[in-house]
């Protein structure tokens, strides 16, 4: 009962901040994203060629819009080279929002204006609304998650850190991003694979039904963002050594989803897998210790900047090495961050784009929490006081930090327009400023629709 009060406080509660928080929406890649969910689910078909405007002047206006094409960036020819456009982003947040967009489109909220074209304002309304309630349930998970070693009010602080103190409310809070709902799929998977540790005896049947849900959980991560695949393998390798039995099941799980998704994009599209905006060619492989670098300590996406208490949960894990619980879970753990660090080192595009903080990282921060969880149970059954109390407050001040700089981005309007810096100086360029953080943007300065710098402090 106590575990069901506490779980309706973190939802409710995480709710509340989140809708709550007074930043622009957040909605840039997964712009369209509900008009698509809505046109699927009332015509039976993906293709947004009749919510796309015909008219020229009234394409141009529409967010993301490219001279090259005349469309914007999220719209995507048919594959076969056909008139008909589709949704270039994958379509695994579309599918989970249709009964969102139902619910909303019943009560007269509409991602699509009265011509049945595509209604930005109404877009970022429904996405900002749903998006809420999921980044809520994602802090649920992340409590369930952590019990499964701590007790109560450990997992849940662990928790409420996790949904104030980390991308979850500055980026996966703001908007329906593809890192939103396969965080929350991630963790699911990840809270299975607690539950089939806690099996005394594994028999053909407790391994049929976790290998299902591990499968299940791993596919949907990745059809709602396909870099989760890197995730899935991590898994797969833990599975290989600690229990190949659940591998397979876990493997005929996902499989199956696997062919029904080849199944369903025949039929729509007449190809194996949906379109695509991503391109060949992304993975150059060039400057790849200088991408490492930024992406660790830029002033404005570097992951140690905005979740230094990422550094103080790494310090633990070597600190408390020998209480900790559950080591093997390590291995997927590990696997899975130095894997997806590996990739967008390689990144060309490893600046992230119109964002806030180190927004590629929330792929992997279901689990920073489970490497959190299992430090902190090191910590909780370490015997020396002066060690645990170092450690304590080292996590305590990293995560005050990380609740005031993701406030910022979730709250803010300035650190979101920060993102115009780019037009003058350029996408990598500025994300190197330490003169012009972007968590500093409306407090010592504000930067113009140029790009251009205004200072605060003088005035």
């Amino acid at each position: 009962m106590l575990d069901v009060v506490v779980v309706y406080a973190l939802f409710w509660a995480a709710h509340a901040v989140y809708r709550g928080s007074t930043g622009v929406p957040q909605v840039c890649d997964s712009a369209y994203l509900m008009a698509v969910a809505e046109t699927l689910s009332k015509t039976g078909s993906p293709d947004m060629t009749a919510t796309v405007p015909a008219d020229a002047a009234a394409r141009r206006v529409l967010p993301g819009w490219q001279a090259a094409g005349d469309l914007p960036y999220h719209v995507v020819p048919h594959p076969a080279g056909s008139d008909h456009l589709y949704y270039g982003y994958p379509y695994g947040s579309v599918v989970l929002s249709i009964p969102w967009v139902k619910h909303y489109s019943a009560r007269g909220l509409s991602a699509l204006d009265a011509d049945g074209h595509l209604s930005y304002t109404a877009e970022c309304e429904i996405q900002t609304r749903v998006a809420a309630r999921v980044a809520a349930l994602l802090v649920v998970l992340l409590y369930l998650v952590g019990r499964a070693v701590l007790p109560v009010w450990a997992a849940a602080l662990v928790a409420v850190g996790f949904a104030f103190g980390s991308p979850v409310w500055s980026t996966l809070a703001r908007s329906l991003w593809s890192h939103t709902w396969a965080a929350v799929w991630l963790t699911a998977a990840i809270g299975l694979l607690f539950a089939a540790r806690r099996v005394t005896k594994p028999t053909w049947r407790s391994d049929l039904l976790l290998g299902v849900g591990v499968g299940t959980c791993l596919f949907w991560a990745a059809f709602c963002r396909q870099h989760l695949v890197l995730s899935g393998l991590a898994v797969g390798a833990y599975l290989l050594v600690w229990n190949r039995r659940l591998l397979t099941f876990t493997a005929a799980g996902g499989g199956v989803w696997v062919v029904a998704m080849v199944g369903a994009s025949l039929y729509y599209f007449g190809t194996p897998s949906p379109p695509s905006v991503y391109t060949a060619g992304m993975i150059d492989g060039r400057d790849v210790a200088d991408r490492f670098f930024w992406l660790m300590l830029s002033p404005s996406r570097g992951l140690l900047v905005y979740c230094p208490f990422l550094v103080v949960v790494a310090g633990m894990l070597v600190a408390f090495r020998r209480t900790l619980p559950d080591t093997p879970l390590l291995v997927p753990a590990l696997l899975a961050v130095g894997g997806h660090t590996a990739v967008f080192s390689c990144y060309v595009g490893w600046y992230a784009g119109w964002s806030y903080g180190p927004r590629y990282f929330c792929d992997v921060l279901p689990w920073f929490a489970l490497l959190t969880v299992l430090a902190v149970r090191g910590m909780l059954a370490d015997s020396d006081r002066g060690r645990k109390a170092l450690a304590a407050a080292a996590l305590a001040s990293a995560t005050v930090w990380g609740v005031w700089v993701h406030g910022r981005g979730a709250n803010s309007p300035a650190t979101w327009m920060w993102n115009d810096r780019v037009n003058l100086v350029g996408d990598e360029p500025a994300m190197k400023e330490w003169r012009h953080p972007q968590f500093l943007a409306g407090i010592t300065f504000t930067v113009r629709p140029d790009g251009s710098v205004h200072p605060l402090t003088a005035e």
